[in-house]
């Protein structure tokens, strides 16, 4: 009898009926069996018991108080935390406890359950050493499932990665030759309309002198005024063809040493008889020679200047300075006029820029400035600008070959 309840504790899906039988056998209710976890190296119950009880601090401590031989009598709740049931703990091999619930059998009684007690914590650890790598398998399994699946995706990404950098490729290849074509077409135009503006002008200073001194006023104001557009005309169009040549790299610059204090004495006097609104007024002029493109130079001082006088319309007086600091002169050009907002500075000297507030009001493609800033970097210096609301202050800094002494 006691031998076919045993064996009927091999079944793992019956385990715990079989469990309450064997109990009975012993003039007790419940039969639980507990064993150590290889994984995580505590106490709990074996395969096919139940995994959860009630009131688990209670059963920890009663397995606490087990002795690592013999027995060890005390109260459990099984099955509801308020149903207290007389409990036996018996110790087994490696660690293991038997406990039997709802009877105080005695010691000779449990001697067969003693007895038998290692034969079933191996048969118990064995499946639950097999269960445990089963679960790893199957964790393993879907591991490797999912490596091949990322690596499929990465596969297909790398392929996808592939066309793209392909397709970028031949769209960079598309815009380089498109922007080539652009440059090409800019520089072009520029020299057609450039030719006939010459002509324009030429046949407007020849009527010019063609009208009598006691003709009338209107006709020699309107030939005034068209030649003003047409040298309006002439600039915008130098600005592009400038700006095609710096981005093909054809800008030619003729370097040679530079008297900058007598330059700029040059091109405050050119820009001053174009100029009645306001004073240009030379503040400081180091006595200093540069190593540079006089023509680009004198493009830069002509830009920053026309640029002041533009964009200070309630003012009067224009400022230029030069300075030496340490091995550079520092040539600025300060107006009195709307200023620039602070959050638009550092774009000034962009292409094609114009400030938001300006744009409205006064003419222009925005390309003078960029002009001088390439210029400049040409000559190994650099350019900036500093506003507030009395105005700006344009500069560039360039660096100097030699200092004159005065006469």
């Amino acid at each position: 009898m006691l031998l076919k309840l045993i064996a009927g504790l091999t079944d793992r899906a019956n385990r715990f009926q079989a469990a309450i039988k064997l109990a009975g056998y012993f003039n007790c209710s419940y039969l639980f069996i507990f064993i150590i976890d290889q994984e995580i190296g505590i106490l709990l119950p074996a395969p096919g018991f139940p995994p959860t009880l009630p009131d688990g601090r209670a059963w920890q401590a009663f397995i606490n108080s087990c002795p690592a031989t013999g027995h060890y009598s005390g109260c459990l709740p099984f099955p509801e935390s308020n149903n207290m049931l007389a409990a036996t703990g018996i110790s087994g091999p490696e660690r293991s406890i038997a406990i039997l619930l709802g009877g105080s059998p005695s010691e000779k009684e449990i001697e067969p359950l003693q007895a038998v007690l290692p034969m079933l914590v191996d048969l118990f650890t064995q499946e639950l050493l097999l269960s445990t790598a089963k679960t790893r398998v199957a964790l393993a399994d879907k591991a490797v499932a999912k490596a091949e699946k990322l690596a499929a995706t990465m596969d297909v990404m790398r392929l996808h990665l592939k066309d793209a950098l392909i397709q970028k490729e031949k769209d960079k290849k598309a815009i380089e030759e498109l922007m080539k074509k652009k440059d090409e077409f800019m520089n072009v135009a520029s020299h057609e309309l450039k030719t006939p503006i010459t002509t324009m002008k030429a046949y407007l200073q020849i009527l010019q002198k063609m009208v009598p001194p006691n003709g009338t006023a209107s006709a020699g104001d309107f030939i005034v005024k068209a030649n003003k557009q047409i040298v309006k005309l002439t600039g915008l169009v130098d600005d592009l063809l400038d700006v095609t040549k710096i981005y093909a790299g054809k800008m030619v610059y003729q370097f040679s040493d530079i008297d900058l204090a007598a330059l700029i004495e040059e091109i405050v006097s050119q820009t001053q008889l174009t100029v009645q609104t306001h004073r240009i007024v030379i503040k400081n002029n180091a006595p200093v020679i540069v190593h540079g493109e006089k023509h680009r130079l004198e493009q830069v001082l002509s830009n920053f200047l026309s640029n002041a006088v533009k964009y200070s319309p309630g003012a009067n007086e224009v400022v230029i300075s030069s300075d030496l600091v340490n091995n550079e002169v520092k040539v600025s050009v300060r107006d009195f006029g709307i200023g620039i907002p602070p959050d638009q500075q550092e774009y000034v000297f962009d292409r094609f820029f114009r400030v938001q507030e300006s744009s409205r009001k006064f003419s222009g493609l925005g390309l003078g400035l960029y002009i001088s800033a390439e210029i400049i970097k040409r000559h190994g210096g650099s350019v900036g600008v500093e506003s507030d609301g009395n105005g700006s202050e344009f500069y560039f800094k360039i660096p100097v070959v030699k200092v004159l002494q005065p006469a």
